[in-house]
């Protein structure tokens, strides 16, 4: 069993309450190390909560994925916990790099990660395996009506660019306007956003629904877990029927009126809000880490509190101006 162990979260951003969790967990099981945040920008309010703070390239550039398995070699890094979509892909092509260093790379194969990431893949894996979902329409077909609809990009994330498309010149101007977009029926309902734990080992056995009272800028700001036993049926079921999970997926599904859900993203991440259902007991970062030590967590998938409700506040990190430039490249 490991005396030691430090944890890597990429594109640490704003995510301090996990940051925080994942260092608390460790205190907890007494496990000794580090909690290391890294981030291609040194004014990322969590980079700067960290016990090691890692300026690495943008996500966007070719040396990304080589400049993390290089900082996981010297830093002896045992898991690796990516947290924004956009890295998803490259990191999930090497899992084997990662592996031969000696670091766990918790993520999800490049298979589940392209169906989810793709919103088209999405709709016609959800459609094959019987699970309901907002109809996908073509452009031509979507000018007929009726009308609301909904516009989504086909590759995106963190709720950008998606619109609400009240009446054809709104899909007239939005589809010409856009890139690449998928377009749906609009549901109306009470929307959730679902983590389900899968471990190491691609068993879902937890689910926490939570749903969104109000969100900020793509991420919920005030939400509620709920205990409603069809969500929280359906939504390991369709981890299931995924395979090849691990770690936290990240789900988004409405609540109809006559009682139906409908999904309508999955993201194989944890999600910005997962720290409601980490508060309310589903220690998602403790599971990870006994798991990791080889050891059996005590997992009871009931053990949550329903109920308990998260109200988001903006909180500020203070730093010299010099402080920072010390993370410019010379």
């Amino acid at each position: 069993m490991a005396k030691t162990l430090n944890i890597l979260l990429t594109c640490i951003g704003r995510r301090v309450a996990l940051l925080e969790a994942f260092r608390r967990a460790m205190a907890d099981l007494g496990v000794k190390g580090r909690v290391i945040a890294a981030d291609h920008s040194p004014l990322a309010a969590a980079f700067h909560l960290a016990d090691e703070r890692l300026l690495v390239p943008s996500i966007e550039g070719p040396g990304y994925v080589d400049t993390l398995v290089d900082v996981c070699r010297r830093q002896e890094i045992g898991l690796v916990v990516p947290l924004i979509d956009w890295e998803l892909p490259a990191l999930s092509e090497a899992h084997e790099r990662f592996r031969a260093i000696g670091t766990r790379l918790v993520l999800s194969s490049h298979r589940v990660v392209e169906t989810c990431r793709d919103k088209l893949r999405t709709f016609e894996f959800l459609k094959a395996r019987g699970f309901d979902t907002p109809e996908v329409l073509a452009y031509d077909r979507a000018l007929a009506g009726p009308f609301p609809l909904f516009m989504k990009p086909r590759y995106g994330s963190s709720a950008k660019d998606v619109h609400p498309i009240p009446d054809r010149a709104a899909l007239e101007f939005y589809h010409h306007a856009s890139v690449e977009s998928v377009i749906q029926e609009f549901v109306r309902g009470e929307e959730h956003t679902v983590d389900v734990y899968a471990g190491l080992d691609g068993v879902p056995r937890v689910a926490v629904p939570r749903r969104r009272l109000e969100v900020r800028g793509g991420e919920v700001s005030k939400a509620r877990t709920v205990r409603h036993s069809q969500i929280i049926g359906q939504n390991l079921r369709l981890v299931g029927a995924l395979a090849e999970c691990v770690g936290v997926v990240t789900i988004q599904c409405f609540l109809l009126p006559d009682g139906r859900i409908k999904f309508i993203e999955i993201n194989p991440r944890f999600g910005g809000g997962v720290p409601l259902a980490i508060e309310a007991g589903a220690d998602f970062p403790r599971w990870l880490i006994e798991e990791h030590l080889g050891r059996k967590p005590d997992i009871r998938p009931e053990a949550w509190q329903d109920g308990l409700v998260m109200l988001r506040y903006d909180s500020a990190v203070y730093r010299r101006a010099e402080e920072l430039r010390a993370f410019e490249s010379p």
